[in-house]
């Protein structure tokens, strides 16, 4: 019996033709093997799946093999690449993007930062923007400051109010007492908007003292 996979380019009467039952059952493991070995031979081209192959990427970039897991060696060889991009806003857009949910890019000219805004209601990997930034950074740019930005939503509050009308009696007379309450009923309602601010905190190099002045906090 001729396997399934090669009944659809074969007409009916080889179905059950036993010598190519036999041709098909042994070429069958050795077409595998040849698929298989394409497909690990197409991955030794893309980086995030190369392994034998990643001693070519490491000779067209460091000129000698690296020594690590290959998790190390394909994430330095990733930034190799990356250092030799242009410092321009289309490469920041790319590097914040694989991070976060990045808005945008911005740039503070006078304070020499530039600014991720990402949204908040998504995970940010404060860490692999920092070490990518600071792989390309160059030397007139102090730092990369991420900016979180708060989901825009509103928030609207039923409210019920009374007024009530008080008579006030003419001197000397006296003012009957009535059980209940009487009044109006009015409704209104209250909308308030998301409103969130971000300042950045410069941390002390670890070991350094930091002078107190003006007594201790």
């Amino acid at each position: 019996m001729i396997p399934v996979r090669y009944r659809e380019v074969l007409p009916p009467y080889w179905y059950e033709n036993e010598v190519a039952g036999w041709h098909f059952g042994v070429m069958e493991e050795e077409i595998d093997l040849r698929e298989k070995k394409m497909d690990e031979l197409v991955d030794q081209f893309l980086l995030q799946r190369a392994t034998w192959g990643l001693g070519l990427w490491e000779w067209i970039y460091f000129r000698t093999e690296q020594v690590g897991s290959l998790a190390n060696r394909r994430e330095a060889i990733r930034r190799k690449r990356l250092a030799k991009k242009p410092f321009k806003l289309p490469i920041l857009r790319q590097i914040g993007s694989q991070y976060g949910k990045l808005l945008k890019v911005t740039e503070e000219f006078l304070a020499k930062e530039i600014h991720f805004e990402y949204d908040a209601g998504a995970p940010i990997n404060l860490a692999g923007l920092f070490a990518d930034f600071e792989y390309i950074r160059p030397v007139h740019i102090n730092r990369g400051v991420p900016v979180v930005q708060a989901p825009k939503s509103t928030i609207t509050m039923g409210v019920k109010a009374y007024g009530y009308s008080v008579d006030f009696p003419i001197c000397g007379l006296e003012m009957p007492i009535e059980l209940g309450t009487s009044g109006t009923l009015s409704q209104g309602t209250i909308t308030t908007g998301a409103v969130t601010t971000s300042a950045r905190i410069d941390s002390p190099i670890t070991g350094l003292e930091i002078p107190m002045q003006g007594g201790s906090t």
